[in-house]
């Protein structure tokens, strides 16, 4: 499956759809601006033989992420039982992957501020695309799949709403019809994502669950089903969800051990914060 397969619907809609359609279709509007950082980061992320410290230096450049960083790093998610002051020492022990990982969670979080509306609706989508980012390593690791970009897939596939969002915020008039702005953002986020991907040069996988997540054609696409079961799993934090498992192909036996796998990662993160303490 290919990103270049999601479409605008061919329909005409209300005039707030017409002209986020118009917004869309000038294929920029509202694309956030990827640090160095963060490219050098993915490219990294993969090289046996990555210089640490090019990529140390280069995050030192960028005060407010670099300060970003080493707090996230010393958080109970990535506790590894000390504090590390310094950006090199951090990265070695997170390794580049999950730098990789942190420096996109802390870039996305960057492009959720500013909005003079729909703030708290940009805060909650990321908070569940954290939580997906999370269950997708659970996903990956119970499923089978591959793991290599398994964070990267949950914690971006959604990125796409709060674009739409930054979109709506800044038309003028403001739209006033709330449902019809849930609607639009329910209905092109896919979209406006997949392009967020490419204009960041993300891997084809990340782009794929950017653009296909809602596509139950796209079910045979791993990091696409990786993402199709961790938003399952994270509602299923708040209540059962075995209908969804199944038309996923999740039977009862794979999806409590998935939940158990989603419990001991909460598990984990709970004894490091303990042992901060």
């Amino acid at each position: 499956m290919s990103a270049a397969a999601v479409t605008i619907p061919d329909r005409v809609g209300s005039d707030l759809e017409q002209e986020l359609i118009r917004r869309l279709e000038t294929g920029r509007t509202a694309l956030p601006v990827l640090p160095q950082v963060a490219t050098l980061a993915v490219k990294l992320a993969g090289d046996p033989a990555a210089n640490v410290d090019e990529l140390a230096m280069l995050v030192d450049t960028d005060p407010p992420i670099a300060a970003r960083f080493l707090s996230v790093a010393n958080s109970a998610a990535y506790w590894r039982g000390f504090n590390t002051s310094n950006t090199q020492a951090a990265i070695v022990r997170l390794g580049l992957a999950r730098t990789r990982d942190l420096l996109f969670q802390i870039v996305y979080a960057n492009t959720t501020r500013g909005l003079r509306r729909y703030q708290t609706q940009v805060r909650e989508s990321f908070e569940h695309s954290v939580k997906c980012a999370v269950a997708a390593r659970a996903v990956a690791a119970t499923l089978g799949l591959p793991q290599d970009m398994d964070y990267m897939c949950g914690l971006l596939h959604n990125i796409g709403e709060s674009r739409l969002y930054r979109i709506f915020d800044a038309m003028t008039p403001p739209p006033t019809d709330k449902a019809e702005v849930k609607r639009l953002v329910h209905e092109y986020h896919c979209r406006a994502g997949a392009e967020v991907a490419m204009a960041w040069r993300l891997p084809a996988e990340i782009v794929d669950a950017c653009a296909a997540h809602h596509d139950p054609a796209a079910i045979d696409s791993p990091h696409v089903r990786m993402v199709m079961v961790a938003d399952v799993l994270v509602d299923a934090r708040i209540a059962p969800q075995r209908e969804r498992f199944a038309a996923l192909g999740i039977d009862e036996a794979t999806e409590a051990a998935l939940i158990e796998a989603l419990k001991q990662s909460d598990r984990s993160s709970l004894r490091a914060r303990a042992a901060k303490l």
